[in-house]
């Protein structure tokens, strides 16, 4: 039979005894009497400790290792494995978490999870693999992310290539996603926006676009905007007169006009939507101008002008080819007057005679008259 020392039952029974709630199993005190440490019936762990902002030499492992450590003086947390410094003193932060393999986080507040991932500045974020939050605030995460020293910056990277994504400027957010950004907003995946190269088709069934909606509009790879059109979609259909959408655009002012947000040396021509509105009633409100809205009446406008077109043209061929049987008419008569004009002298001494004659006849009538 094994003998246990009497120290070692006195620091049993000191163990029980001092037990603070009567779930605690073990309760570990310091010199203090203050709890470092207690085991509970329910499973939990307490491990306490005190927060020195001058905790030297406080740190009761360096180097390389597997380890669950609990560093109070930094109210710090580190678990996983380590292949060098990561968790040394002076990489570790104040108020700091780090778990997985060569997890380092040095910043204040920060944390790091993963696969040599470095949260490098105060309450900066990094997890996933191979990246690095090095910019207050600023979040890093996926495959070889790194926000660049850039405050406020979040980067996320896919892991389609081993090349860093890095943040451009402050305050960005910055995403590599080869397969497409997808925004749902609602709960059956029915509705939202796809971003992406264009490569595939997008979750609402459209190919070589850029920008992809539910509502069927989209960005084509060529840089064109589509709006959706399909008859499907529409209801209510109405025929319109041209001319009364002629005399409409007649009384609505086209202007040059520049916008409060923009350089005053940017300029753009068109209507208010407030005129446009009042004059065509489109569209949702009298403060913006659909596009489908304002290709729909210059179509409409283009279509009253070629049917103008058209009746001045037939007008046109009716007067040319009167003009022809004028011109025929003019050319018959001037020939008739042409050959009078050669038969002029002999006409003329004729009508001369008979003149003559007649006034010679008068003459003889007087006197045998008298």
């Amino acid at each position: 039979m094994r003998t246990i020392s009497t120290t070692a039952i006195l620091l049993m029974l000191t163990l029980l005894t001092q037990a603070q709630v009567p779930d605690t199993l073990l309760a570990v005190r310091d010199a203090s009497q203050n709890t470092r440490m207690s085991v509970h019936a329910n499973g939990g762990l307490f491990v306490g400790g005190a927060y020195n902002s001058s905790p030297f030499p406080g740190l009761v492992a360096e180097g390389a290792g597997t380890r669950l450590l609990w560093y109070p003086e930094k109210a710090a947390f580190r678990a996983g494995d380590v292949t060098g410094t990561q968790w040394d003193d002076a990489n570790i932060g104040w108020w700091s978490v780090a778990i997985g393999e060569d997890t380092r986080a040095s910043g204040e507040s920060s944390v790091a999870f993963g696969k040599r991932c470095v949260a490098a500045q105060v309450s900066s974020f990094a997890v996933g693999e191979q990246n690095t939050a090095s910019g207050a605030a600023s979040v890093a995460l996926g495959y070889h992310a790194h926000t660049n020293a850039r405050q406020g910056s979040f980067v996320f990277a896919d892991r389609s290539t081993v090349d860093t994504l890095r943040a451009g400027v402050n305050h960005s957010a910055n995403w590599r996603v080869s397969g497409g950004f997808r925004i749902f907003t609602s709960s059956n995946l029915s509705t939202g926006v796809t971003l992406q190269s264009g490569a595939s088709v997008s979750n609402w069934g459209q190919s070589s676009a850029v920008i992809s909606t539910s509502t069927g509009a989209m960005l084509s790879t060529g840089g064109v905007w589509q709006n959706a059109s399909d008859v499907h979609r529409k209801h209510l259909f109405e025929d319109v007169q041209g001319e009364a959408i002629l005399d409409k655009l007649r009384s609505i002012p086209i202007r040059r006009w520049g916008y409060l947000s923009e350089a005053d040396d940017v300029r753009h021509l068109g209507p208010t939507a407030q005129d446009f509105y009042a004059a065509f009633g489109l569209g949702s409100d009298e403060r913006s101008i659909g596009t489908v809205d304002a290709d729909g009446v210059a179509l409409a406008g283009v279509q009253a002008l070629d049917v103008r077109t058209r009746e001045q043209a037939a007008g046109i061929q009716k007067l040319e080819q009167e003009n022809a049987v004028l011109r025929e008419r003019l050319q018959a008569l001037e020939q008739h007057v042409g050959r009078d004009r050669a038969n002029m002298p002999v006409t003329m001494l004729l009508a001369a005679g008979v003149i003559g004659l007649c006034l010679l006849l008068v003459r003889r009538h007087k006197a045998i008259s008298n």
